[in-house]
């Protein structure tokens, strides 16, 4: 039994380490980070890091986290969007190489 769990161990820290099981989008792994005022979580902005490897995977990567925050904080996924995964490539705000959304969590 110890040798079944010392290899779970292992294939997790290994999965870890190159990326498997992660969520991808347009077939890239993307760094995304949701930030918020803890005393009013419905307004929120996120992050996504590397947006230059796929702009596509990039808006989806935080479609994605907003979803998650939205469904976390408020128990659905309804975002009213500022600048959002389905703004034309002109509204897109980019700081460096991060992608920067912003929303607000429907309640």
């Amino acid at each position: 039994m110890v040798a079944l769990t010392g290899c779970s161990t292992v294939s997790g820290i290994s999965d870890r380490l190159t990326g498997r099981n992660k969520q991808l989008f347009d077939g890239q792994v993307f760094r995304a980070s949701v930030s918020f005022d803890k005393a009013a979580p419905a307004d929120f902005v996120v992050r996504v890091q590397q947006a230059g490897k796929s702009v596509t995977g990039a808006r989806e990567a935080g479609r994605f986290e907003a979803t998650k925050h939205c469904i976390t904080y408020f128990g659905n996924s309804t975002t009213i969007w500022q600048v959002g995964p389905d703004s034309p490539d002109t509204a897109l705000v980019f700081d460096d190489d991060a992608l920067v959304l912003t929303g607000r969590c429907a309640g």
